[in-house]
Formats: structure tokens, C-alpha cells, sequence
């Protein structure tokens, strides 16, 4: 039979309801655990859908109304989420605490009742019953009136009028017909605070400068109430006690480390105080009148050995999971600077704490590792140092290192209960049955107590019920409350596999979640083939996990879940992508404020995904509109402009895109200077003040120190330092003051950035009038004017005259047995000197300058110094001033006769001698200086090859005598000083260009120069690879050089020295590196040429080259020179050229146009430069063939004599045609010159002009073109060597013409 109901409610229509056992079950909150007793998982539950279905079958024999009950307490479960809808024991959800709750009963008219409650819930089905026991005895709250009430539907107590009868051990326990949960046990006790039983004002007395202590007889409460002490007025206020010298123990007790003047009761007295947190109440009592002694001696002279007041026992004991607290309270004066350490063990530092200006040591959840021996030392400079170990002992409250679980099993399984517990001393565990011992339980065969477990074997539906762990000790106890549920279901899957999405290198999860008892076994294919082993493993909650997915493992995916009672299946797919990976993230930064930083971030993901990157601040995105410093740029890195100490923090780039994400952190720290100090007060005295302030903030760089500065009405508008190295530990700092003065102060912090602002100044303290305390320094007689006495001093400042009418007095006499003396007063503080005119020359004298104001003298004595009156010039030159002996070219011995004391008019200090050269001139003299009681020395000062002159002369303290006569001496030849402005500069991987200038001292005739060179590892010079570049430069004026052969990417030092005959002098060295393999292109070269002079005819050019340094690129190595005739194709190539920058290129044959091109070579690579075309010829010499083989002579000899033969007829034709009136060339170039005599007739054509177009190739670039013969010639150009011939010819046209001395002869042929 199946019933569907169809109803509407709460807005909500539900169309068919089906309901089974299964669907009830499934809705519960637990889960089960399988017969081999793993443990239990938390069952997820099943979404809540407004339209749900339930379909009940099987119930014939139920009538329609039961039917009805049964669906409505259905959905009522199904819409509850603390409640399942199948049958289970209870399980506590709430509960009381372990220990006590406190609460509060109205004492007085104007209080009200404090309500509370004892929480207590549990969920199961059916719904559960609470009972409650007082005292282990039935609680029948109902008993209470209206005071005390339960909760509907929970087993919470409300308690809404506490009396005292409340008080007790309260215990709570939930029930249903399967079974009892069991809550912890806790005491109700009544929050109290007694009154301080004596509240009589009482007056001690404390001596100033030592330890004190005062004790409180606090009032007792619960909780306990804390103690303090209070400043209180009289009228009734109080005020906090801050002091770093002032401590309240922990019981209660006022420690003074040392007495002050400021602790005496002038306004106020001591009060202690005791505090309820819970009634949030205080008690005041034991007021106290505190009255100091004052030492005889000064504040500062004042000084106590440090005292043991308070520590904690040696031997503490400390809970676990609470705070440690231990005690070190140090007296004495100046107060003594506590340090914690730990012996046998590192300090907890990240869970330490330091309070009470450092005297109390704080360890929060203090754990077992935490024992051990804890040192307390304290030191302030006076006595034997205080040094206190404390050892402390670790006890625990017990805890579960293994909790029992909710287990949901069937029928013939086997489970157990596991449960472990720690403490110190060691728990002992006792089992809970349905609220009774277990001991008291009905025995059961399959169930047994097998040390910390109880095992069910081959469970029954009966086996259903509670069970609670019970571990106790003498620190408490720790309980738990858990059942079993014996169900019966067929294997259904709740939650099959989805279509999932997983990054290559990522674990996979496929889901599978599984109902049914017996526990169904789940098993997943892929293929059909089973996954078993190896990289899958199938979760205890029926969930597939796949280790490291490689593109492999994508497809489908089936799950397969089965029992005894049924089986189900489902499947899902697998998708397998390339995983994002940040390829470069950002970098930690630790800058100081106000410099941007930039966080680059670069990062990969999956071709067919969009990636996003995105930045976050502490793990929140970055709001770019609102804050326009901080920037995402184009490459998707952050940039962060002007930054300030707020900026500090994680930044982190986040790349992300649909199915995964990854981040790269990195920390940003911006520094600045620490915040301004606040000035918290300053206490004045009569000669000293105490200056009290508060650090504001480091700005993560630690304080370093703090400075202490004050000015006074004398310099107001300067800050004078009192004391620039305070401890940052310190947050308070004594000033000494000086009479008759007002003073302010502030304070500066200081960290690793700098100074912070300082603090506001503080209220001005104003000490009374005393007499100096100092007299002027620096007292002397120096300096004077010949016969007379000057006493100097140093002016003493205002601050030091300690009261009005300053002056000084001024005491002198003559340091002898028979002068008395002499005293002399001056009123003007800002003198500093006294000048006695008319005394002897050069006397001895005592002097002093003492300090008086209008309260009398200084209070300490002057300093009587010696000094002397006033010297003179000496009167003597030296004489017989020789020049005993050249030593070398810069040094020489000389030689004179002593001066006369009497002449010296003064200390004698020596003799200075004076060297010069004509290019010096006088005025520019080398000194050398000698004793006075020498005569003889070697001047070592001259300048080599020159005339140098010397003179010598005495001289005391304050004047030099007249000079000596002078000598002179031509110095030989010496070896050069260093070059000048020595340039190196790389041309390439193997070569080096250097350049300078000649010394500015040649020290001789300059030959030439010397180059060394070596390599250079990091620092280190190799000597042993130092070479000497060969052969070395012969000429002064070359002033340029090459070194080449070098490594590649080699640093070198090159020495380079100017020589004489004497040898090379000081050298000059540069360090430079040659061009690495990989270096820039070359630069294109250029080059000149010129021609060159031969001895055989033939033409020689030489091409010249200079480094290119001006354009982009390596200049080159080395050179070497191509060129061909004009119109060939191939070129011709000189060799290599290393060291020199020229080439001769030689043979060229002469009237002849050739190109040219210089090529730059570096490593594997080379460059041409432009071409440029030369036309060539010879200079000055004949043109010599090779002599010919005796084979060929005859053959030369016919040919000359043809040559001759046809010169000859040509002679003739030429006779021939000028008897017959014709007109050769010369004709026009006669009539150009002014010769019209000529008869026109005759044959025209060699009366023409020649064209003056030239014939042949022009040179591109020459600095000579080859003469083409002249249109202009005439006799005029021949001189006196061109003659007429008998027929009035010109036949000197053809003769020889005048040479031009500007140019070279080439050779004229006719044919």
C-alpha cells in the first residue's frame, strides 16, 4: 500500500511526499562506522528543497491518522536543523563548563537579582527527557516556585533569582528509549567580596634612596579578588600608580625599588584596592601617609646595591594551557636593569611577555616543554649584581590525545570505543554507561574493557545505547559523551560523482558519498578496469582520491556501492588541465619611507583558460581607484609611489583563472622614523630633574636609543644634549641642573632611519643662585707681542656663572722666589684675554684665571699654569753656509755655523732651509726643517737637471732670523717624474688604447717610454704575468700607444713611465677591461693616406687609422689594409697590424687609380671602413725594371733602334709639312701670348686647340693630380732653353720644361 498526501504551507506548496526508513535515516546529522571499528566521518546533510516528495509503503496495517502523525514529525525533523529524523540515543550538544560558574546574590537595597543559566541540550529521536542532580541527589527544580525554570524542549536550568541555597555540584542528563547522555559535572558558587577589615589611616616612613615595601591585608572573595594600590585625594578620587619603580606584588604588597622625594603623601595618600571582576566591584582600605627621609648626600651621589624584594619561588609549578608568571622585583638605586634568561632551553619568545617595566615574566598556554630553570639577573653599576633561578615543574588538567566518536554500525559488525587521555599527574579513566559506571551497567558477553577501549563484537540492534570517557586527576577532569546506533539499510549513493575539473600535477577528489548498513563497499572503474593501489585511493566516506593527475587520468569515472541489502552506481568525468604556475614572483623589500617600490609578478596557465592576475594587501584586493599611489601596470606588476610605514605589510599576487589559483607572497617593510615621544611629565628639584616620556612607535625599525636635550633662558632658541644614549628600555631619565637657570626639556627617539620629531617641550624648572661651580679652561700665555704678557682663556658660557655680577679675576707673577702677585679684574664675561705690556722678553711666569659672581668665589681652586711673556725675531743669520757635496741629482749635503743663543730672543725651535729653481722663482720655495742643534743636512728636495738655489735661516716659536747667504747648484740628469692624465680605454676583446701627456717633470731630456702590463684577478695584481711591451716608445712626442694580444674580458694594469738616460722614472698605472666575446658591433674605421718616397719608380702609399671612439661600437683590435686596381674585383690584403696604427702599402704601379679600404678586426667579427680611390704615382726617382736575362738583350736593342728609326721619320714629316706653311698646336698657344706675326695658312687640324676635357679617370681623393699638359704653353713657360729651328718652328715645345718646385717630376714618354 502507498499513501501520497498533497497539503500547502508557510507559503510553500509540497506536491508528493514519499518517505522510506532509508530517506528518515539519511537525514541524520551522524554516520555509521564499519565492523573493523574505524572511525566515524560527519555525514553531510541533505539540502532542504521547498518541493520534496515522500512516498510511505509497507505501513498497511497503520491507519490514516497514524500515518498523518508519522509524516508531520518527519518534516518537523527534516526542518530542525539540531535534530535527525532516524532513531538514535541523545548526544549532548550543550553543556556545562568543567569547573565553576560564579553568580550573584543582591546584598544590598539598590542591587538586582543576577540572573543565569546551566546550559544543557542534546539532540536524538525520539526527542529527549532531562533530568537534573544536586549533590548526587534528584533536583527537582520544579520545587523552586517561579525562581528556577527549564527551558522548553532543552534541558537548560534558568535561574532568575539566585539564592545562597543554589550552591552545589549540578549534573544534567539527557534520555530517550535508547539510551542516556550524560553532561560534565559543575559547581555553582556564590561570587563574594568581604571589606578590608582595618581602614585606619596609618604613616609610615621611608628613607630616600632605599628599597620599601607596604604591605595590603587584602579581603578574601570569590573569585579572588585582585589587588593594587592607589594614589587616593582628600576628596575621595583615586589615580593609578604608574611608576617603573613602583610594584604591587602578587600578593598584594606596594614595592618601591628605591624612594624619591616625589613618593612622600603631600597631597594624597596610598590605598589599596581590591577588585571583583565578576561583581565588578572595589574595596578600598589600608591607607597609608608615606613620610621620606632625605639623604645627606646629593640625588646623584646617592646609590644602593641592588635587594631582593620579591621573587617567585624556586621551585613553581604551572598549569598547562594557562599563563606562567614569574616574579623579580629588584631595589636599588639607580634602578637596577632586570633580564630574563632560560638555562636549559630556548625562550618561548613568541609566546613571552614582559610586564612591570620588565619584572614580571609572562609565558602564555604555557605547554610541557615549557619546564625548566628560568634566570632572573639585575644589575645597576653598584654592589654585587642580584642573580635568582626559578625551576618550573609542568602539571596538566587531563586532555584526550584520542576522543571516542558517535558510531553508527550494523548488525553483526564489530566496533570499539577508543578512548586516551594525558595529564600530570597521569588521569585515571572510567567508563559511563546511559549515566551509571560501567561497572553498574548489565553485563553484555559481546562487549568487553580491553584497556583504553571497549570492543563490541557481532552487534545487536539491543547493543544501541550512551557511552561517556571519564578522565580525572587531581587538576580536574575531562568527559565526553558519545552512543552507538545499530541500523539496518540497503547501499545507496547520496552524493554521486560530478564532472570535475583538475590541474595537471594536482590530486584529484571524486565524490561518492554512500548510505547503508551494513557499510556498503565502494568501489570505482574507470574502463571497466577496477582502480586499486598506486596513485588511487578509495577515502573511508566512499570518495576516490587520485595522486598527481597527469592528462592520462582524464575521462570517465564510475562508482560502484554495495551491501548485503542492495547495490547502486553512478559515474562522473574527469578533466585534466595545464596547472597556472608564477614563473617570477615578487621579491621582499625592506625600504625606507618615501621610495617606491615594484613588485613584478609573471605568471602561465592552461591555453584554453583566461588568466587574471590580481594583487591583495594582507589578504585583501588592492583598491586601485581609491588609491591612486599604487598602481598595476601594463606586465600586471605592482608599483608603489612615495611609501609610508602604513604601506608595510604581505603583498600578494594572486593568478588565477576558472578551476585554480596560486599566489607568491612577499613582505613589504617601510621604515621611517619613529613617532614623537609624548612627554608624559618632568619633576623638578633643586639640582636635578626627572624627565618622564612615552614611546608613540617605532615604525618597524626598533628604537635604538633616546636623546634627552634641554636649553635654557640663556640660549633659548638652541637645544643644548643631556644625554644622547638612553636605553630604549628606558622610558624615564634624571637631568642634572645648574644654579641661577631655567630650564625645559624634550626627549627624541632614534631608530636605524633617524631622529624622530622631538616631543613637546616640557614646563620650565627654575634653580636658585650658588656660586660657580667651575673656573675658565684652556688658561695659557701664548702668542704675546715681544716685551709683553698675554693670559688667554676660554670665556665661560652663561649657563656657568650660577649668578648675576660675573666676572673674572686674572692673577700673574714671575715664576720665581722674589715677585709677588699681581691681580688684575675683569668685568666683561666675554673676554678672553688680558694683555700686561712692558715685561722682559721671553720670561717665565705663573698664572691663573678664577670665576666670582655676586655669591662669592668659585667653590673650587684655579689651575695655576706656567707660560711666557712675548718673543722676539732673532737677531743672528746663520753663517758659512757651504755646499759640502752633490749626493745624487735631487738631494745634497750642506753645512753653516750655529746662531748665538742670546740672538735667538725665543724657544729655539731650528733651522729651515729653502730650495728653489729659476722656474720655481723665490717666492715658491721646499722647505726642509731640522733641529737646532744640528748643522749639517742633507736637502733632498732639489729638482734634477736645473739650477737650484738654497739659503737657510733660525727660528723660534712666533719669528724667523734673517736668511743666510745663498747657494747654488746645477743638478745632474735624473730619471722623469710620472706621466700625466694617463687614459686607457678598451679598442676590442684583445687590445687596449693608452694616451697621456709627458711628465710635468722630465728631470732630464726625455728619450722616450716604457709600458708594462699585467692582469688583474678580482684585487690582486699577477706579477708573475707582468709583461713589458716591446720595443719601447723612442720618441718624446709620441704620446699614444697599442697593447694587443690581451684576454677578452680581462682587467689589466697598465704602468707607463717617461725614460731618460738615467732610466725610467715614476710610473703611472690605469686599470681598464678589454671587450668581452659578446660585445657591441664594431665601429666603422676611417683612415687617411699619403705617398710614400722609393728608390725603384714604382708608387707607395702609406694609410694611417686612428680608434674610432665617437660612434657606437668597439673601435677594433687590429687593422689590416685592402686594395685593388680601379675597376678589378678582388682585393688585395695586407697583413695584420697589431701595435702600430699605419701600413706602407709599396709597388704600386704609378699613374694608375686604386681603391683603398681599412678593415677593423675584433675576435671573429670585422668591419670595412668607406672606400676611398688614390691615384698613384712615384716622387722623385727613376724608374728601375729588373735587369734582363741575357736571352731577351738582342730583342731589347732591335727594339730601341725601331723607336729611333720612327722618331726619325716623324722628325722629317714634321719639317715636311712646316716648309709647306702648315701651323702646328703651337700656333694657337703663340697667338695666346701676343704673338699675331703667324701666317694663317697651312693645314688646320694641328693648328686646333686641344679639348679641355681631361682624358683618363680623375682620383676620388688625392693630395697631387698629375699636370695635364697645358693649353696655355708658350715660350714664356720654357725660358730661355726653347729654341726656334731653321724654319721659324717652335721645336723647344717638345724639349724640357721647368720643374715646379710644389711637384714631383713624373716621367714624360713619347712614342
Amino acid at each position: 500500500m502507498s499513501v501520497v498526501y498533497n497539503w500547502e504551507f508557510v507559503g510553500s506548496v509540497i506536491d508528493s511526499v514519499e518517505v522510506s526508513l532509508l530517506e528518515m535515516w539519511r537525514r541524520n546529522d551522524h554516520c555509521w562506522t564499519s565492523s573493523h571499528g574505524s572511525e566515524s566521518e560527519s555525514c553531510e546533510r541533505r539540502k532542504k528543497t521547498k518541493d520534496s516528495k515522500f512516498s510511505i509503503s509497507g505501513f498497511s496495517s497503520f491507519s490514516s491518522t497514524s500515518i498523518l502523525i508519522i509524516i508531520l514529525s518527519l518534516l518537523s525533523h527534516q526542518l530542525s536543523p539540531t535534530h535527525g529524523a532516524v532513531n538514535s540515543p541523545p548526544l549532548i550538544t550543550k553543556q556545562p563548563p568543567t569547573d565553576t560558574i560564579f553568580f550573584q546574590v543582591a546584598q544590598r537595597v539598590d542591587e538586582n537579582d543576577k540572573p543565569f543559566i546551566i546550559e544543557c541540550e542534546a539532540e536524538g529521536y525520539p526527542e529527549s527527557q532531562y533530568r537534573w542532580i544536586k549533590n548526587g541527589k534528584d533536583f527537582k527544580w520544579q520545587a523552586y516556585d517561579d525562581r528556577i525554570s527549564q527551558q522548553p524542549g532543552r534541558g537548560t536550568l534558568v535561574v532568575t533569582a539566585p539564592r545562597d541555597e543554589d550552591i552545589g555540584q549540578y549534573q544534567c542528563f539527557a534520555y530517550n528509549s535508547f539510551g542516556t547522555a550524560t553532561s560534565n559535572s559543575v559547581f555553582l558558587r556564590k561570587a563574594e567580596l568581604s571589606s578590608f577589615k582595618d581602614d585606619t589611616l596609618e604613616t609610615l616612613v621611608a628613607e630616600e634612596g632605599k628599597p620599601f615595601d607596604i604591605p595590603c591585608n587584602a579581603p578574601d572573595g570569590w573569585p579572588k579578588p585582585r589587588v593594587d594600590w592607589m594614589f587616593q585625594t582628600p576628596n575621595g578620587a583615586i589615580k593609578n600608580i604608574n611608576s617603573s619603580r613602583i610594584t604591587v606584588d602578587p600578593e598584594g604588597t606596594l614595592r618601591f625599588s628605591n624612594v624619591t622625594q616625589s613618593d612622600m603623601s603631600t597631597e594624597f595618600t596610598y590605598a589599596c584596592s581590591a577588585y571583583s571582576s565578576f561583581r565588578n566591584e572595589y574595596k578600598l582600605g589600608n591607607r597609608i601617609f608615606l613620610s621620606v627621609n632625605p639623604t645627606s648626600s646629593s640625588s646623584v651621589q646617592n646609590k644602593v646595591a641592588p635587594y631582593q624584594q620579591y621573587m617567585t619561588k624556586k621551585g613553581t609549578v604551572a598549569i598547562r594551557g594557562q599563563a606562567l608568571e614569574l616574579w623579580c622585583i629588584v631595589g636599588g638605586t639607580p634602578l637596577p636593569e632586570i633580564r630574563w634568561s632560560r638555562t636549559n632551553g630556548r625562550m618561548p619568545y613568541e609566546r613571552v611577555e614582559y610586564d612591570n617595566y620588565g619584572k614580571t615574566l609572562r609565558i602564555l598556554n604555557v605547554d610541557t616543554e615549557d619546564a625548566g630553570s628560568y634566570d632572573c639577573d639585575a644589575s645597576n653599576g653598584v654592589g654585587v649584581p642580584v642573580s635568582y633561578s626559578i625551576g618550573v615543574k609542568i602539571e596538566a588538567a587531563p586532555y584526550f590525545t584520542v576522543e571516542p566518536e558517535v558510531i553508527n554500525a550494523a548488525e553483526d559488525e564489530s566496533i570499539e570505543f577508543r578512548c586516551e587521555a594525558k595529564g600530570e599527574p597521569s588521569p585515571i579513566i572510567k567508563w559511563i554507561h546511559n549515566g551509571k559506571p560501567i561497572e553498574e551497567a548489565p553485563p553484555n558477553p559481546r562487549r568487553s574493557l580491553e584497556g583504553p577501549l571497549i570492543v563490541f563484537r557481532n552487534l545487536l540492534k539491543s547493543d544501541t545505547g550512551n557511552y561517556g570517557c571519564n578522565a580525572s586527576n587531581s587538576l580536574g577532569y575531562v568527559y565526553k559523551d558519545v552512543y552507538i546506533n545499530v541500523l539496518a539499510m540497503p547501499a545507496e549513493i547520496t552524493e554521486g560523482p560530478k564532472d570535475a575539473v583538475v590541474m595537471e600535477g594536482k590530486d584529484a577528489m571524486m565524490t561518492c558519498r554512500v548510505f547503508g548498513a551494513p557499510r556498503p563497499l565502494v568501489r570505482w572503474l574507470k574502463n571497466e578496469i577496477e582502480l586499486t593501489g598506486g596513485r588511487y585511493k578509495v577515502l573511508g566516506n566512499g570518495d576516490l582520491q587520485i595522486d598527481t593527475v597527469s592528462f592520462s587520468d582524464a575521462g570517465a569515472y564510475n562508482c560502484f556501492a554495495s551491501n548485503k541489502l542492495g547495490n547502486a552506481t553512478s559515474s562522473g568525468k574527469l578533466i585534466v588541465k595545464t596547472p597556472t604556475r608564477i614563473i617570477d614572483g615578487p621579491e621582499n623589500y625592506q625600504v625606507t619611507a618615501g621610495n617606491p617600490v615594484k613588485f613584478g609578478c609573471t605568471a602561465v596557465s592552461d591555453d584554453t583558460l583566461p588568466l587574471q592576475i590580481e594583487w591583495l594587501n594582507d589578504g585583501a584586493p588592492i583598491d586601485f581607484d581609491s588609491e591612486p599611489r599604487y598602481v598595476k601596470l601594463q606586465d600586471n606588476s605592482l608599483t608603489i609611489d612615495k611609501t609610508t610605514e602604513l604601506d608595510s605589510g604581505l603583498y600578494t599576487c594572486l593568478a588565477k583563472t576558472e578551476y585554480d589559483n596560486i599566489t607568491a607572497n612577499a613582505t613589504l617593510i617601510v621604515q621611517e622614523v619613529p613617532n614623537q615621544p609624548r612627554l608624559l611629565s618632568v619633576e623638578c628639584r633643586p639640582r636635578d630633574a626627572a624627565v618622564r616620556w612615552k614611546a608613540m612607535g617605532d615604525n618597524r625599525a626598533p628604537i635604538l636609543h633616546y636623546i634627552i636635550q634641554f636649553n635654557t633662558s640663556f640660549t633659548p632658541e638652541s637645544w643644548e644634549i643631556a644625554s644622547k644614549d638612553v636605553p630604549a628600555t628606558e622610558s624615564s631619565y634624571t637631568v642634572s641642573m645648574k644654579p641661577w637657570a631655567n630650564y625645559t626639556f624634550r626627549v627624541i627617539a632614534k631608530n636605524s632611519i633617524g631622529a624622530s620629531p622631538a616631543s613637546d617641550h616640557s614646563d620650565v624648572c627654575t634653580t636658585s643662585e650658588d656660586v660657580p661651580f667651575t673656573n675658565p679652561e684652556n688658561v695659557k700665555a701664548d702668542k704675546a707681542e715681544p716685551r709683553s704678557l698675554r693670559i688667554t682663556w676660554t670665556p665661560m658660557s652663561e649657563i656657568d656663572h650660577n649668578a648675576p655680577k660675573f666676572k673674572y679675576e686674572v692673577q700673574w707673577k714671575e715664576d720665581d722666589e722674589h715677585h709677588a702677585w699681581r691681580t688684575e679684574t675683569i668685568h666683561d664675561w666675554k673676554t678672553n684675554e688680558f694683555i700686561i705690556p712692558n715685561q722682559p722678553i721671553y720670561r717665565p711666569y705663573l698664572i691663573k684665571v678664577r670665576a666670582i659672581n655676586e655669591k662669592g668665589q668659585s667653590n673650587v681652586a684655579p689651575t695655576i699654569v706656567r707660560g711666557y711673556s712675548g718673543q722676539d725675531t732673532p737677531t743672528q743669520a746663520p753663517s758659512n753656509f757651504t755646499l759640502v757635496t752633490k749626493i745624487s741629482a735631487k738631494r745634497v749635503l750642506v753645512s753653516w755655523d750655529p746662531v748665538s743663543p742670546e740672538s735667538l730672543q725665543g724657544k729655539f725651535e731650528g733651522y729651515k732651509i729653502e730650495t728653489w729653481t729659476d722656474a720655481d722663482g723665490e717666492d715658491v720655495y721646499r722647505p726642509t726643517i731640522v733641529n737646532y742643534d744640528v748643522t749639517k743636512a742633507v736637502v733632498d728636495k732639489l729638482i734634477p737637471f736645473s739650477r737650484n738655489y738654497f739659503r737657510v735661516f733660525a727660528f723660534n716659536s712666533d719669528h724667523q732670523g734673517p736668511y743666510s747667504t745663498i747657494l747654488d747648484v746645477i743638478t745632474d740628469e735624473g730619471t722623469p717624474g710620472p706621466v700625466e692624465d694617463l687614459e686607457v680605454r678598451p679598442l676590442g676583446v684583445s687590445s687596449l688604447h693608452l694616451k697621456w701627456n709627458k711628465p710635468e717633470q722630465p728631470n732630464g731630456i726625455l728619450l722616450g717610454y716604457q709600458i708594462k702590463y699585467a692582469s688583474v684577478n678580482g684585487t690582486e695584481v699577477k706579477w708573475n704575468e707582468l709583461n713589458e711591451r716591446l720595443p719601447n716608445i723612442s720618441h718624446p712626442e709620441i704620446v699614444t700607444a697599442k697593447l694587443a694580444g690581451l684576454k677578452a674580458d680581462t682587467v689589466y694594469r697598465v704602468y707607463v713611465a717617461a725614460m731618460t738616460k738615467e732610466g725610467a722614472g715614476e710610473e703611472s698605472f690605469v686599470e681598464e677591461r678589454t671587450f668581452a666575446e659578446n660585445a657591441t658591433m664594431i665601429a666603422k674605421p676611417d683612415f687617411q693616406w699619403d705617398h710614400e718616397q722609393t728608390l725603384n719608380g714604382l708608387a707607395a702609399v702609406r694609410v694611417s687609422w686612428k680608434p674610432n671612439f665617437e660612434a657606437s661600437g668597439r673601435p677594433g683590435s687590429h687593422f689590416f689594409v685592402q686594395y685593388r686596381k680601379y675597376r678589378q674585383t678582388k682585393w688585395i690584403s695586407t697583413e695584420e697590424v697589431y701595435n702600430e696604427d699605419s701600413y706602407v702599402i709599396r709597388d704600386l704601379d704609378p699613374g694608375l687609380p686604386y681603391t683603398f679600404r681599412v678593415v677593423a678586426v675584433d675576435g671573429i667579427k670585422s668591419m670595412p671602413s668607406d672606400e676611398q680611390e688614390i691615384y698613384t704615382y712615384a716622387i722623385d726617382a727613376p724608374t728601375i725594371r729588373a735587369k734582363a736575362a741575357s736571352s731577351t738583350t738582342g730583342w731589347f736593342i732591335g727594339l730601341i733602334v725601331a723607336i729611333a728609326f720612327l722618331v726619325l721619320i716623324l722628325i722629317l714629316v714634321c719639317i715636311i709639312k712646316r716648309n709647306r706653311g702648315g701651323k702646328y698646336a703651337v700656333y694657337e698657344r703663340e697667338i695666346a701670348h701676343g704673338r699675331l706675326d703667324y701666317d694663317e695658312g697651312g693645314f688646320r687640324e694641328y693648328a686646333q686647340a686641344p679639348s679641355e676635357e681631361p682624358t683618363g679617370r680623375t682620383p676620388m681623393v688625392s693630395d697631387f693630380k698629375p699636370p695635364h699638359e697645358s693649353d696655355s704653353d708658350s715660350m714664356v713657360e720654357y725660358g730661355e732653353e726653347g729654341k726656334f729651328t731653321e724654319d721659324g718652328s717652335f721645336i723647344g715645345q717638345y724639349g724640357v720644361k721647368k720643374k715646379d718646385p710644389n711637384l714631383p717630376s713624373p716621367l714624360a714618354t713619347f712614342v
